[in-house]
């Protein structure tokens, strides 16, 4: 499938990936995530898991080659989550925090989905990560744009028979923590079947779920304008990535 209206770049899906002509289009790395990694970190039981069986993969600081300069500060990913199910458990990505910026605010981030559907798990902790203050799950279409509050964490569900592909902008710098989620094996909920959710044991407190909707509050962002052509023309735009002001970001 041709993605390049939906992410401004000269990109093609296939069935577990994407392919672009590498003298066009750069890469920093490749983070591939497979099932041995989720089910230490889950504990699934299944002794015939196929451990090397691939449920997501990050290709990190990916950007036009004429475009080098402009991505110092500012780097753009493409997040390829593939569709599964084990146990009940749809593949997802592990969930993580973001590190602190220099202000000493978390950085944030913005996801688009380029293709699919994609379910976004955000918590947010009470200082205590075992101890919720709120959680919201967002359901992304093709063009929906999420723009994630420094404070929360966040985890990508892949409930559908169909790969999903998001595009990602965050600050160069950010750093994913994702070791409170190793502890609580996952999110503080998990998503069933047939839209089912259930909670999370290895939490001490958390509210009730609540359904949200893609949103932004930037003027900067437009809902079918690919984000990565939205920080090409107007990089300016995006420096609460760097140094994020809260008031800026509501969920």
């Amino acid at each position: 499938m041709d993605l390049r209206d939906v992410l401004g770049l000269p990109i093609e899906s296939n069935e577990t990936a994407i392919t672009y002509n590498e003298t066009e289009i750069t890469s920093k790395s490749l983070f591939i995530q497979n099932l041995v990694e989720h089910k230490r970190i889950l504990k699934l039981d299944k002794d015939e898991i196929e451990e090397d069986l691939e449920v997501y993969r990050i290709y990190e600081g990916i950007r036009k080659i004429q475009d080098k300069e402009l991505w110092d500060d500012i780097e753009y990913s493409i997040v390829v989550l593939q569709s599964g199910q084990i146990d009940g458990w749809y593949f997802n990505t592990i969930g993580y925090y973001r590190s602190f910026a220099e202000n000493g605010y978390c950085y944030p981030e913005i996801f688009q989905l380029a293709e699919g559907y994609a379910e976004f798990l955000l918590q947010q902790p009470r200082g205590n990560h075992k101890q919720v203050k709120d959680v919201a799950v967002i359901r992304m279409q093709k063009y929906d744009i999420l723009v994630i509050p420094p404070s929360y964490g966040v985890t990508i569900i892949n409930p559908s028979e169909k790969i999903a592909v998001i595009s990602r902008l965050r600050a160069s710098d950010a750093v994913e923590i994702k070791k409170p989620f190793h502890k609580t094996k996952g999110g503080c909920y998990y998503r069933l079947a047939e839209g089912k959710w259930d909670y999370n044991p290895d939490y001490e407190e958390i509210p009730n779920l609540r359904l949200g909707e893609p949103q932004n509050k930037w003027k900067s962002l437009k809902r079918g304008i690919p984000i990565y052509t939205s920080y090409v023309y107007n990089p300016h735009f995006f420096k609460p990535l760097m140094e994020p002001n809260p008031s800026l970001f509501v969920l």
